[in-house]
């Protein structure tokens, strides 16, 4: 990271489902496989599946979907804070990081 100044590592504990969930509640804890996160994310997107078509599903894409929680999210990512390598059981999801990046920040605000 030294060697790249403009490169962020992201890290979602235990995945990316982590982080989708995190747009409908304010959680800590920690799921301990990405099954159990998609389980509690279906509560509130019934319909998900980790597809390509899911993804991108015009005019109903996750974006689309989850766009109206966003900043919910970012604060719940925030909350839980940055990476311990001392503490790998930790919920953790640090995408509120790339939605610091200045390119992002005229786009989402919108």
């Amino acid at each position: 990271m030294k060697k790249h100044e403009n490169v962020i590592v992201i890290i979602n504990n235990p995945c990316l489902e982590f982080w989708f969930l995190l747009h409908f509640e304010n959680s800590s804890k920690f799921f301990d496989t990405c099954a159990k996160a998609e389980t509690k994310l279906k509560q509130y997107l019934k319909d998900y599946e980790k597809t390509q078509k899911y993804f991108t599903k015009q005019d109903s894409d996750i974006y689309l979907k989850l766009k109206p929680y966003l900043q919910d999210a970012i604060t719940n990512s925030q909350k839980l804070g940055q990476f311990d390598q001392n503490d790998p059981y930790k919920a953790l999801c640090e995408m509120y990081l790339l939605f610091q990046a200045d390119e992002l920040k005229k786009h989402y605000n919108n």
